[in-house]
């Protein structure tokens, strides 16, 4: 796990005491710490905002962070922004086209959530206005959604369209059952993914995030942990679509 470029987490959930997340500051502070010792260089923190669930806004996002970030003083983490990990129901759609919501730093892509839908031509509709508005769409671990299980052909269509799609590494090696695991193998295979995240909620997924790292480097090798993790990542944040070397 050494001599690798910097890495960068586009999905992670550090803020306390806002969703599922962290609980507590200590928390917060341990997750920060242990993925800077897996080298990671920056983090995004990406709240859930899922109205009825999580009732978070942009305002009160935006508080917690700046008052998240006095807790850290002296210690050794990542660069650290704010986005949020976006419900996409019509209330969040319109927060995202009104200026309401938390799109990456620079405002150039969006992340992006679903609960077992279809994705009917509605989504795609909306997600082509998304574009339309140049903020870049991206698809939070696709791996779950049982639409891609057996069809990943849907997912390529959706990537072919200029829809970016995020790895959540834990799949990898089981996190979240067989099924995921299976389709994470099957969409990197067919290079469906632009990059990839932890997605981490607890300090104690640190390990497991350590163990996917470890599964990445010895099946696919250095390169494509770069490419997930920081080349993926940074073309992402300016709102392209990476291309692979």
């Amino acid at each position: 796990m050494r001599n690798r470029e910097p890495l960068i987490d586009l999905h992670c959930h550090f803020l306390p005491g806002i969703d599922d997340g962290a609980r507590s500051v200590a928390d917060g502070v341990a997750m920060l710490e242990g993925l800077r010792g897996l080298g990671f260089q920056r983090v995004v923190a990406t709240p859930h905002m899922r109205p009825g669930m999580f009732d978070n806004e942009k305002q009160g996002l935006t508080e917690a962070f700046e008052r998240f970030l006095p807790q850290l003083g002296g210690r050794a983490v990542p660069e650290l922004s704010l986005s949020s990990e976006h419900y996409f129901d019509e209330r969040v759609y319109t927060r995202l086209l009104n200026g309401e919501a938390l799109p990456y730093p620079g405002g150039r892509a969006a992340l992006l959530e679903f609960y077992e839908i279809d994705f009917p031509p509605l989504i795609e509709q909306r997600l082509f206005d998304l574009r339309r508005r140049r903020i870049l769409p991206v698809i939070a671990h696709p791996e779950r959604y049982r639409k891609f299980w057996d069809q990943p052909q849907a997912l390529e269509r959706l990537v072919d369209q200029g829809v970016a799609t995020l790895l959540d590494c834990m799949a990898l090696v089981g996190k979240y059952g067989r099924r995921p695991q299976r389709a994470a193998e099957e969409l990197l295979e067919r290079d469906l993914y632009q990059a990839a995240c932890t997605d981490l909620h607890r300090p104690s997924d640190l390990e497991t995030v350590h163990k996917s790292l470890i599964l990445l480097e010895k099946r696919y090798g250095k390169a494509e942990i770069d490419f997930l993790f920081r080349v993926g990542p940074t073309a992402l944040l300016a709102g392209q679509m990476p291309v692979e070397d």
